[in-house]
């Protein structure tokens, strides 16, 4: 892990990872989760991006606050910020081959979505679980990966031979250590350019939902999926706007929702509405902004993540509506929705109860 992504995590807004964390922030203090705190002691400088305890002591920023609440190493911290926020950092990388792809191969993860299905973990993660509807997932072109790593790359070889599964990167390493580049099970999410090409390929991971008849078999599971990544860009994709062709035609006056990944992005789609995801609340980028700034729509809407790092997604997205002459209607979440996702699978439980 460099210090580029060293730099790159510490610069995610504090009180959002410590909300995340499961603690309470109000008036950017909480109570401390070190001591015994029956008053909130633990305060926050937004400034610095620190916590300090004012009781007993206890210090540091936001990878200090990770590491020392769940009780993880460094590196573990590092991880579990990168799995929570979609941020890609070297230490997810399998041992890289001679033949690490720079470009994105359109060709070959077009056959990945083109011959893989959408297998049951990601049915009940997607359906039974968070309840999007089965229509837009379906338009979205979403699969799944759901035997191991090893029987992936058996099933690639009857149509690419090992040289060019190493030039896209799937097929990792040397002799007999070779590995697939994808942590298994997990859900392919294709990202689609404006004009309707495949333009990356982003995997969630889902083993962590899998369950063993054995405690062995299911310690020796938890082992692994405590190191899994939960997001992973494929070889050669980088972290971009999800479902763009949906800017191709729409009109000024429409409305086009923003939201932060592709989770709530589905979530909003399946309420009917057009939307597109910002990557993650880090990553608006420049060229971000300036798609946003290109596109006819300028009736935005926006249910902000009911965190820190939403409320600054929030505010960065109002600025570059007002820098490009657009409007931006917040729509508040209800108390205890953490997110449009998490507010979508209510209302459809909701609905399930009344019917």
């Amino acid at each position: 892990m460099d210090r580029m992504d060293i730099d790159k995590l510490r610069s995610l807004p504090i009180e959002g990872v410590a909300e995340r964390l499961g603690l309470k922030v109000k008036r950017h203090r909480c109570l401390c989760p070190f001591h015994d705190d029956r008053t909130p002691s633990l305060s926050f400088s937004v400034q610095r991006n620190t916590y300090r305890c004012w009781s007993c002591s206890a210090r540091g920023d936001l990878i200090d606050l990770v590491r020392n609440h769940l009780r993880k190493s460094f590196v573990e911290a590092c991880r579990w910020l990168a799995d929570e926020h979609a941020i890609i950092i070297s230490e997810h990388k399998p041992e890289m081959t001679m033949t690490t792809p720079t470009t994105f191969s359109a060709d070959f993860c077009g056959f990945l979505i083109e011959h893989l299905p959408l297998g049951s973990l990601a049915q009940d993660f997607l359906f039974g679980e968070r309840m999007y509807s089965r229509d837009v997932v379906h338009q979205q072109r979403i699969v799944s990966i759901e035997c191991s790593g090893r029987r992936l790359i058996d099933f690639l070889r009857q149509s690419f031979t090992d040289a060019q599964l190493q030039s896209y990167g799937i097929l990792r390493g040397e002799g007999d250590r070779k590995h697939c580049f994808f942590w298994t099970p997990c859900m392919l999410v294709p990202y689609f350019a404006l004009d309707g090409s495949l333009a990356g390929i982003q995997s969630r991971y889902l083993g962590a939902r899998q369950r063993f008849n054995t405690a062995e078999a299911q310690l020796r599971h938890d082992a692994i999926a405590a190191r899994a990544p939960r997001f992973q860009f494929s070889p050669g994709s980088h972290p971009m706007v999800y479902n763009l062709p949906v800017l191709k035609d729409i009109k000024p006056t429409e409305e086009l929702w923003l939201t932060e990944g592709v989770s709530d992005c589905l979530a909003v789609m399946s309420a009917g509405r057009k939307a597109i995801a910002i990557p993650s609340a880090t990553l608006l980028t420049t060229t971000n902004r300036e798609l946003l700034a290109s596109t006819p729509a300028r009736n935005w809407h926006m249910a902000p993540d009911q965190d820190a790092a939403g409320e600054n997604l929030y505010r960065r997205l109002l600025a570059a509506a007002n820098e490009v002459g657009a409007t931006l209607t917040r729509h508040q979440l209800p108390e205890g929705c953490k997110d449009f996702s998490d507010y979508w699978k209510g209302f459809q439980l909701t609905r399930q109860l009344v019917n």
